[in-house]
């Protein structure tokens, strides 16, 4: 199951990356030295502005520190209009978030210990960085062919659907050349902030026309001969049908490329690019960088992207040969992806290590996988690049396939159907040490699209006289169930092949689910008179 894993961090002598100072965690981690981000609770909004918070005590703290900025770390979010979203999930508070910049020399970790004491401060904790999972792979460069569209029966699935340019990705990235004939077809492009004109908008970003550099806070998102981006870009989301040498996974679905690090390639605004991206109404956020900490910021912001607002985030689960929590791939919500080769192996003993835990949801082909970038000012159209980086965004481009197919599937269900529908690969005699750490199997993008997802049993969810809420969902054990009147019901659940799995008397507001394997279902509600009919998701971590 994914589990918050707590670290004790010592500090370590200053380090300078680019345009930041970072200091080191005793597990190898960075953050940014002098900066603090702080929650206020909720029952003190009324203290709290745009770039101040009223509250005496804690402003006496802060100049003790030596404060030299204040200013909410998400300025557009607002706080949401209800606790619970309609499958029974509590959503996420992002408004009350701070970042409070003070000078390099003060120890950031007691500082956050002594201000997440005071009675006003939900939590407080230095601002830590990531990096991007890239293994590059020069010795097999000009030779690879890109074997992971058959891989994953990306073109199986094209027959399906070419994806639906209404489905956004966000990619969160080292940098991208939104100039790359690549991308010029398949970006998002906000045609109502056009460059130079100002904020015609009024988003507070200034010509942020394809995309935004959350670090130099800037349209700029070009850095020199820095391919990640580039890479990850077109994998997810390249242009299809263009006569050129590439196409993304996701195929028609637009991308909105969001540059998180500095020109050092440190992921210092990685969170902040996510927020980014659900303002931008991006339904799907790739996120092919992280750490080994756990960041009580980073649950919020991922819990209120995927809960209070829809949004698939899919992450790289690492590279390591090891069985650490990573984040963002381990928080709860988001779609953890690892890498196999090209014969589906985890670890063939040649190759980049990938990381390997039960927050794993899936695998991806990240071994010599075939891409685009800018290099030295040209393009290059094989570049074989390896990684965890290289498997999330195929991952994310199968995740616009299914969000175009099936709009009527929540985030949460987008990430039970790829999983579902992967590949078993724990059987394989090299990937049988690994077995229930790598997902659960390889992913099948065909499979993914396959199906009458929408309405599988063909009865009509809506029901004008009766109302239905089924919560949680996705659920583990059992359901609630809410109708607003009382009758003789009898229950009925159906799996994704029309399967009656389980039936009984409904007795009650609970449901219990405990026998059902990982997967989606319909459940039928019915008396003597009508019948009703919604759809669940069951995991089993």
């Amino acid at each position: 199951m994914k589990r918050l894993s707590v670290f004790i961090l010592l500090i370590f002598p200053f380090a300078t990356f680019g345009q930041h100072v970072l200091s080191t965690a005793a597990n190898g981690d960075k953050y940014l030295a002098g900066v603090i981000n702080i929650k206020i609770k909720g029952e003190y909004r009324s203290a709290c502005s745009s770039g101040a918070i009223a509250i005496p005590e804690l402003i006496d703290e802060l100049g003790e520190l030596g404060l030299i900025k204040l200013e909410k770390k998400f300025k557009t979010s607002t706080p949401p209009a209800v606790e619970f979203n309609k499958n029974g999930l509590k959503m996420a508070d992002i408004s009350l978030i701070y970042r409070v910049e003070v000078s390099n020399d003060v120890d950031v970790m007691l500082a956050s210990k002594k201000l997440g004491a005071l009675a006003y401060v939900e939590y407080a904790e230095p601002q830590y960085v990531s990096y991007d999972q890239y293994v590059p792979n020069d010795s097999h460069l000009n030779s690879v062919m890109p074997y992971h569209f058959n891989n994953v029966e990306a073109y199986a699935a094209w027959d399906i659907t070419l994806g639906d340019t209404n489905v956004v990705i966000g990619i969160t990235e080292t940098a991208v050349n939104v100039n790359h004939p690549e991308f010029t077809g398949n970006i998002k492009y906000n045609y109502d902030d056009p460059v130079g004109g100002g904020d015609e908008d009024f988003d507070s970003y200034i010509d942020n026309f394809a995309g935004w550099d959350m670090v130099d806070d800037d349209n700029d998102l070009f850095v020199n001969n820095e391919i990640h981006g580039d890479a990850v870009s077109a994998i997810a989301s390249a242009s299809a049908d263009n006569n050129l040498g590439y196409a993304g996974i996701g195929f028609k679905c637009k991308f909105l490329p969001v540059k998180v690090a500095n020109n050092s390639q440190v992921i210092t605004h990685g969170y902040e690019g996510i927020e980014y991206c659900v303002e931008q109404g991006c339904s799907i956020v790739n996120c092919s960088w992280g750490n080994t900490t756990f960041s009580q910021v980073a649950q919020d912001v991922v819990t209120w992207a995927a809960v209070n607002n829809d949004v698939v985030l899919v992450a790289s689960a690492g590279n390591a040969t090891s069985t650490i929590m990573y984040y963002p791939a381990s928080y709860s919500y988001v779609l953890s992806v690892t890498g196999v080769d090209a014969n589906d192996l985890f670890d063939n003993g040649t190759n980049a290590p990938f990381t390997y835990n039960d927050s794993v949801d899936v695998s991806a082909p990240g071994i010599n996988v075939y891409t685009t970038a800018t290099f030295n000012g040209s393009f290059l159209y094989s570049p074989p690049q390896g990684g965890t980086s290289m498997a999330a965004p195929i991952v994310s481009g199968i995740a616009g396939l299914v969000r175009s197919q099936f709009p009527c599937l929540s985030a949460l269900e987008v990430i039970e159907r790829i999983k579902a529908s992967a590949d078993a690969i724990d059987g394989l005699t090299q990937n049988v040490p690994y077995a229930g750490l790598i997902g659960t199997g390889r992913v099948n993008a065909e499979m993914a699209v396959s199906g009458n997802w929408c309405n599988p049993m063909n009865v009509a969810e809506n029901n004008s006289e009766l109302e239905v809420t089924i919560y949680p969902n996705p659920s583990t054990n059992e359901v609630n169930i809410r109708m607003n009147y009382a009758s003789n019901w009898t229950v009925q659940v159906s799996d994704n092949l029309g399967r009656v799995v389980l039936v009984q008397s409904f007795k009650g507001l609970k449901l219990s689910v405990a026998d059902l394997a990982t997967g989606m279902y319909t459940v039928q509600i019915t008396n003597d008179k009508q019948l009703v009919a919604r759809k669940f998701s069951v995991i089993r971590h």
